[in-house]
């Protein structure tokens, strides 16, 4: 119609202003800040989400509330939680509080491949964390792999081993880690 606008792609990320990435031979742009708060909140989105730990009634909506009140800072934050933390926060009840509680308690326990799906860690998926679950046999395990050793397991390419490999060497992912193992059991396979 000649009343189109010109659409330049922003140079920073307009939630943040950290840097903005495209991978090679991928059409996504993606902020590159590992500090952006859209990231962690998407982050802890999937985390509760059924492909993940699977966390009934905790969606969206009330992880907003929660990182908005300041009640959440990362997933580990979320086991921490008491019914009267939630009680006081606009439509919550005692009993939505304590039906929430009671979801996160359920899933305290996990399996490997669901806990490494839950991590979000870049390339990992359902099919991608079943596969490291099945060679590493546990979160142990799996972060002291090399490189090489990561390369080597049928169905992870570099790009998924160069994410995995870093993944578990970042400082910040480390504390996390450690925060989150003390909250959550990962559940051996069955022989």
């Amino acid at each position: 119609t000649g009343k189109e606008k010109e659409f330049r792609m922003p140079g920073v990320c307009p939630v943040c202003g950290g840097a903005l990435l495209q991978e090679k031979d991928s059409p996504i742009i993606r902020c590159a800040s590992k500090n952006c708060s859209v990231k962690r909140r998407r982050a802890l989105y999937y985390f509760a989400s059924k492909k993940a730990m699977n966390i009934e009634g905790l969606g969206p909506k009330i992880i907003d509330t929660l990182l908005d009140n300041g009640l959440i800072q990362d997933a580990a934050d979320i086991y921490d939680l008491k019914e009267g933390d939630l009680e006081p926060l606009e439509r919550f009840g005692e009993k939505s509080a304590k039906n929430i509680i009671s979801s996160i308690n359920e899933k305290r326990k996990t399996t490997l491949p669901r806990f490494l799906t839950a991590l979000g860690i870049f390339h990992v998926g359902e099919e991608t964390a079943e596969l490291l679950a099945k060679e590493a046999k546990s979160i142990e395990a799996l972060s002291k792999m090399s490189l090489e050793d990561l390369q080597k397991i049928k169905g992870i390419g570099p790009k998924v081993a160069e994410t995995v490999y870093g993944w578990f060497r970042d400082k910040k992912n480390k504390v996390f880690l450690e925060k989150l193992l003390k909250r959550i059991e990962i559940l051996l396979p069955k022989p």
